[in-house]
């Protein structure tokens, strides 16, 4: 029997696509939330015409295994160095920029990304060895949700190469990052430097659009992954106010670029601002929170000089 909760998950970078670079408990462990992980293949229908009606078995062609689950966002607990979320970040596509002992800046990247290999080890509650999944060449997409009172969660979709479902003995007590994740409280939050509205969510997705790499040379017909596109959108939900205090539907019509600033946490290594300068409004729907007007606002986000439309920022 396997527990759902009971899963131990590692990451990390590669140096060469699609080679495993060995992640270590002690090294490369996430505290990941509600992971699961899905094998994937097409199934080839023979099509052989036979004296009887009766089918002849399929066969499996190209193979592959996504991998989801969400992650607290949080730092590292000192400024200026990574924190292991980074490594997916790269593998969805972002570059990382760390000023030691000040920030660390993850901005969209068009060229040079990264992948990781992901372990993921399920454990028997009788015998407490484990089944390990091991994933190579992964890539994918994230997306960020900023909840009143709530922490801040990233969450992942991964594509990768699905190496081997082997079972092993239990590695060692894993070593997690110690900061806690910050609260969405006390946040400060901006749209064209209106630092007025009372939103209850911000979410964000970045978009990716994850292409297969196919390749007759390849085990299972794939060569890999490759982030192709990205198209990032998001929404959040404001109080209802009077267009003096902003005005909502002016920005709608005209399609008027907005800057958007969000940071959350106070505590230094521990602080994620969160920025987009160019945002659009798709639209503005009526709805309600507590009996209180609200609006439900879609937003999209373009570059200003490139590779900037969403710039997520540790300091």
């Amino acid at each position: 029997m396997f527990r759902s909760l009971q899963k131990v998950m590692l990451v990390k970078e590669e140096t060469e696509y699609g080679t495993d670079p060995t992640p270590t408990v002690a090294a490369n462990a996430i505290e990941a939330i509600d992971i699961k992980v899905n094998y994937s293949g097409e199934v080839l229908e023979r099509g052989v015409s036979l004296k009887s009606l009766s089918p002849k078995n399929a066969v499996l062609g190209k193979r592959w295994c996504e991998v989801t689950f969400s992650c607290e966002l949080k730092g590292s607990g000192t400024a200026g160095t990574a924190p292991r979320i980074g490594d997916l970040l790269q593998a969805c596509g972002f570059s990382e920029g760390a000023d030691v002992g000040s920030s660390v800046v993850y901005a969209p990247a068009s060229t040079g990304h990264k992948s990781v290999t992901i372990y993921v080890y399920d454990i028997q509650a009788e015998t407490g060895n484990s089944r390990l999944h091991q994933i190579t060449g992964a890539r994918g997409n994230v997306s960020f949700t900023f909840e009143a009172g709530v922490i801040a969660k990233a969450e992942f979709t991964m594509q990768g190469l699905a190496e081997t479902m082997t079972d092993v003995t239990t590695p060692d007590d894993p070593t997690y990052e110690t900061t806690d994740a910050p609260i969405v409280q006390s946040s400060a939050f901006t749209l064209n430097a209106v630092a007025t509205l009372v939103a209850q969510s911000v979410s964000i997705d970045l978009g990716n659009e994850v292409s297969q790499r196919e390749d007759i040379r390849a085990a299972g017909g794939l060569k890999g992954f490759l982030i192709n596109s990205r198209k990032p959108s998001g929404s959040f939900n404001p109080e209802a106010v009077l267009a003096l205090t902003y005005d909502f539907y002016t920005d709608w019509v005209n399609a008027a670029e907005r800057a958007l600033s969000l940071v959350v946490g106070s505590t230094a290594g521990n602080i994620c601002t969160v920025t987009a300068p160019k945002l659009t409004i798709d639209g503005i729907s009526e709805s309600d929170r507590n009996g209180i007007r609200t609006e439900d606002i879609p937003f999209r986000l373009a570059g200003d000089e490139g590779n900037d439309e969403l710039v997520l920022t540790f300091t």
